[in-house]
């Protein structure tokens, strides 16, 4: 059997209108196909997991379904074909489902929050957003601070709760490493976690150190960024090899005769033709049917 988890409105009907009865009745979906999409079924949180935010109305209720009539329709909820109403009224009633509900991180938050049995559910708040979300909202920031271990929680934290010397060593990850630095300090501890090419490029702009960064930019998007926007084109002119950002480089910075052997997408190519030239070079390029008519129509 399985529990689920959902509410109605006061006249016990749902946002899409079907009408759930009282505890003790059986509710059927009219309209039920078990394709794991929306619709064409009654929907809720399987077992309280899933996403609460699509959790709406006045009562609660907890219904109880055989397995083989519930579908998963992704990890945020479920649908049934029917099942049979066990709980319907105030958060209070709920309880008494609290041990075998909200078993996952975001799930056990949620009910917390709303519903309470914090003792219970703080246990199952093992992932690095629900803990700071509970620590932010609820409290237990001792407990919740060691399972805060990816970088954007622990930014986060440092920023929201503080414990920067502890969160410092558990930001590794480029882009956190980049606004840790700008916003919080320690840029020598971070200058080092700095290695993608759009973090390196940002750093080199906003912050500095362009002799270091300048090798980490690796990227044709980033490459050319830099070379617009910081200089050094010939140590980033080789870099770029995308067909896009080469046109954009011919056509913002020069280089047309390096850049040209890059841009082989047909579109591009008529691109080329019309805002930069070189006709007869690039109509062999153009092998798209409709690009190429309207190359053809091009003035010589």
């Amino acid at each position: 059997m399985v529990l689920i988890l959902r509410k109605c409105f006061k006249d016990g009907s749902s946002s899409r209108g079907f009408v759930y009865g009282q505890v003790g009745d059986t509710v059927t979906a009219p309209d039920w196909d078990p394709k794991p999409e929306c619709g064409n079924g009654l929907h809720g949180l399987k077992q309280g997991n899933g996403d609460w935010s699509l959790l709406e109305g006045f009562h609660w209720l907890v219904i109880e379904a055989n397995d083989e009539d519930v579908v998963n329709i992704d990890d945020e909820k479920c649908k049934f074909r029917t099942g049979k109403i066990v709980y319907r009224g105030n958060s209070e009633g709920l309880h008494q489902y609290a041990n075998v509900m909200a078993t996952n991180s975001n799930s056990a938050y949620e009910w917390a929050r709303a519903i309470g049995d914090n003792e219970i559910m703080i246990d199952r708040v093992t992932e690095p957003r629900w803990a700071f979300s509970w620590a932010i909202n609820i409290g237990d920031q001792k407990i919740m601070r060691d399972r805060v271990t990816e970088s954007e929680w622990a930014y986060k934290w440092a920023k929201q709760i503080g414990d920067l010397e502890i969160m410092r060593d558990r930001v590794t990850n480029s882009y956190y490493a980049y606004i840790w630095a700008k916003h919080l300090g320690d840029k020598e501890i971070m200058r080092d976690r700095v290695t993608e090419s759009r973090w390196a490029f940002c750093w080199a702009r906003s912050i500095g150190n362009r002799k270091i960064m300048i090798d980490r930019v690796t990227d044709s998007e980033w490459a050319y960024m830099w070379a617009k926007h910081l200089g050094d084109k010939e140590i980033m002119r080789d870099r770029v090899t995308d067909p896009y950002l080469a046109y954009c480089w011919a056509k913002h910075l020069g280089d047309k005769e390096i850049m040209r052997d890059r841009v082989t997408d047909p579109y591009l190519a008529y691109c080329w033709a019309i805002n930069i030239g070189d006709k007869e070079i690039m109509r062999d390029r153009v092998t798209d049917s409709g690009w190429l008519e309207a190359f053809n129509k091009l003035p010589s």
